[in-house]
């Protein structure tokens, strides 16, 4: 059973349950979803769903959602492979968003691809305890961090293999 905490007064004046990711994240994970009015599917101990940031016409994510060595890793990504020629610069952009940013984190890698995949990644300690509305907002912040993560490290990606700076060896 996850442990449960009552969590501070909300509006009405009764307490919001707080939970602790370690037993309590599935919940969590499937009322977000269900705040976002999206299916959750799961798979292999991951919840994963597809949604749209931004508004209707904004970009689809896909955000997967599971346990790893003591942390809870949400993985979003716009499902973009980035190409060998574009490997370098995509990575060098990665590289600086993280030292700019730190969180989330910008990685690169599949393991059902040839092709590394983008993704911003953010890992919540297992032992952190948070409630329902809690939850909801950090996805929230992580969704919109990852919009400006995706799009800055694939528009780099391009920019910086442009042919004007690539050698011809003819």
């Amino acid at each position: 059973m996850p442990a449960e905490h009552p969590g501070p007064a909300g509006p009405a004046g009764a307490a919001e349950s707080v939970h602790e990711l370690r037993g309590g994240w599935e919940p969590l994970v499937r009322e977000w979803a269900r705040r976002r009015g999206e299916p959750v599917a799961s798979e292999d101990g991951a919840l994963y769903l597809e949604t749209t940031v931004g508004g209707p016409a904004g970009p689809r994510l896909t955000v997967d959602i599971s346990p790893a060595a003591g942390s809870l890793v949400v993985a979003v990504t716009d499902g973009t492979l980035v190409p060998v020629d574009r490997l370098a610069p995509t990575a060098a952009a990665a590289t600086a968003w993280n030292s700019r940013e730190v969180t989330p984190t910008a990685i690169l890698g599949d393991e059902h691809s040839e092709e590394p995949l983008l993704s911003a990644v953010l890992a919540l300690p297992l032992a952190a305890h948070l409630s329902a509305d809690g939850f909801a907002a950090t996805l929230d912040r992580l969704l919109d961090s990852a919009v400006r993560l995706l799009r800055e490290c694939h528009d780099l990606g391009f920019v910086l293999r442009s042919t004007d700076d690539l050698t011809s060896w003819e």
